[in-house]
């Protein structure tokens, strides 16, 4: 019945794959360089799923956190007469009465959590041979969870995030994902540099390496990469801001509280890095026709205080990220000449700019509290949407008075995720011989040609990764002076992407300018998609459910 079902033109490219990968599973053996990632699904991402397993952790909505990496757990979206539920299982002794003994037995038990309550779940990834077939685990059950993950994304396909590229670090003994850089850099015209932490690259036989790689639908143009030492004191952590600047501070103070629109305590997602990530519900957002949150953090501010840096630690939802493809793919065959004007960094530029500012879409304001009044004290930009990144901002505090500060952020709904937010008062700046810049020794790309020095330079002589699954790897001579407990790496990376839309559809020109013109119009729009996306899922869940009765 299940392949009655699909083995149609529409799906035959589907099954195809279904079968090369069932085979693949087959003939591959354990060899080869491992790369670890993580994914991360929101509660409704997991209503396109019929089963999820190899959960590493599980975060409610209520901000509990659930370790499961030692556990046999898994999601099923229909379980006996249950929808959207995890399953718990374990192995539990009961006393029984055998051939006249009392006998112990192990007995299974299986405990339900609902897909209501669940805020946000990860599931851990290795990949075999870097750059080329995922593997979950080796065996037929993985097969077949793969094809529920290709089915999903036949119906989920136009929802998929896009940022470029992929960086893996070696961390000597295999690749693990540790940077998702230039979100958002979706033409030339928007191209910027990003400093991102590799928290997981060590050296091994005295290089750091990195694996770059293209994993969406877009066409990748990379300027410049390049690895930033800084040396600190031990005790000390370092975090850019958004103009590669280094500071370095022991202390990041938390929040008093933070509250949202409707006076709840939310203060526990933001105090500090672990897991617990506050973002829109969106099934509650479109219920109660929610288009703009506003979260309200309170400070003690220390005496004789001038400045503060803020600490940020987040970036751009799964949704949001979807919503950047939803956007361009409304230009259609004009989408080019959009491009063009961008690129030429004038006027299309600028207003592109404000608007995404006044929307806070990807731009989000940080709203100062100054006598009774709010004054934009700092603008954070988005990232992400799969690994949220550390950043500072300098924040004024002369014209503040009393014993606390207060701020306003203002997040349109379903577009943006928090993991910490916080002050740091006591601070010093990076000097510059305590930074030291490293370029690649030596480069090949998947096809093993030499690209030893295409990246060293910012010139617009772009090394282009055109295609999903080409990528290329980087040795980085480690500097006779690296300590990990004193110095800490940064990828710099310059480039942009474009994204592949369909370019044949006529503009929506109408539809663009309401859109443009209309102040929360995009928001909308937005949960006029996600609506239409929840009821296609419905649809194709309870087709699937006729099919294999």
């Amino acid at each position: 019945m299940f392949f009655t079902f699909y083995n149609t033109v529409r799906y035959k490219p589907y099954i195809s794959l279904i079968v090369y990968v069932l085979l693949t599973f087959y003939l591959i053996t354990s060899n080869g360089c491992q790369t670890t990632s993580s994914e991360r699904y929101t509660s409704d991402d997991l209503k396109t799923r019929a089963k999820l397993t190899d959960i590493s952790h599980i975060i409610l909505k209520d901000g509990t956190y659930i370790n499961t990496e030692d556990k046999e757990v898994y999601y099923q979206n229909r379980y006996h007469d249950t929808d959207y539920v995890f399953v718990f299982v374990t192995q539990d002794t009961a006393s029984m009465f055998e051939n006249g003994k009392h006998v112990l037995k192990y007995v299974r038990k299986e405990t339900i959590l609902p897909l209501s309550k669940v805020q946000e779940v990860y599931v851990t990834k290795t990949e075999l041979d870097a750059g080329k077939t995922l593997l979950l685990t080796v065996g037929i059950a993985v097969g077949l969870t793969l094809i529920f993950i290709v089915l999903a994304l036949i119906a989920w396909s136009s929802s998929s995030n896009h940022s470029c590229p992929y960086v893996y670090s070696f961390n000597g003994s295999k690749y693990i994902y540790d940077a998702e850089p230039l979100g958002g850099v979706i033409c030339e015209g928007l191209m910027r540099t990003d400093y991102s932490r590799l928290e997981h690259l060590s050296p091994a036989d005295g290089n750091f390496r990195l694996l770059i790689r293209n994993e969406n639908d877009e066409q990748q143009h990379l300027d410049e990469i390049k690895l930033i030492m800084v040396n600190h004191e031990a005790g000390t952590t370092v975090t850019p801001d958004m103009s590669g600047n280094f500071y370095k501070y022991t202390n990041i103070e938390p929040p008093l509280k933070v509250t949202d629109e409707n006076g709840n305590d939310i203060t526990k997602y933001f105090s500090a890095k672990d897991e617990y990530r506050w973002q829109t519900d969106m099934t509650s957002a479109v219920i109660n026709d929610v288009k703009k949150h506003s979260l309200k953090f309170r400070f003690k501010k220390p005496e004789n205080a001038k400045n503060a840096l803020l600490f940020f630690n987040g970036g751009i939802s799964l949704w949001g990220s979807a919503m950047v493809k939803s956007m361009l793919e409304l230009r259609g065959n004009k989408i080019d000449n959009w491009y063009d004007e961008l690129n030429k960094r004038g006027a299309g530029l600028k207003n592109l700019h404000e608007y995404i500012l006044n929307e806070e879409l990807y731009y989000l304001k940080v709203n100062l509290s100054e006598k009774g009044k709010n004054s934009v004290s700092a603008i954070i930009p988005g990232g992400g949407p799969k690994i949220d990144e550390d950043k500072v901002f300098i924040i004024p505090l002369e014209n503040i008075t009393g014993d606390s500060i207060e701020f306003e952020l203002n997040p349109p709904a379903g577009y943006w995720k928090f993991e910490q937010i916080g002050l740091i008062y006591d601070y010093d700046l990076i000097v510059k011989k305590d930074i030291n810049t490293l370029e690649a020794s030596y480069g090949k790309d998947s096809k093993g040609n030499d690209i030893t020095g295409d990246l060293n330079n910012i010139d617009k002589n772009y090394y282009n990764m055109p295609e999903v699954g080409n990528s290329c790897e980087l040795y980085f001579n480690v500097p006779e002076e690296f300590r990990r407990t004193t110095s800490e790496i940064f990828l710099k990376s310059t480039g942009w992407y474009e994204i592949n839309i369909d370019k044949t559809k006529p503009e929506q020109t109408d539809l663009i300018s309401d859109i443009m013109n209309s102040p929360g119009k995009i928001i909308d729009y937005s949960m006029s998609l996600y609506n239409k996306k929840m009821k296609e899922l419905a649809q194709v869940k309870n087709n699937l459910e006729k099919k294999s009765k």
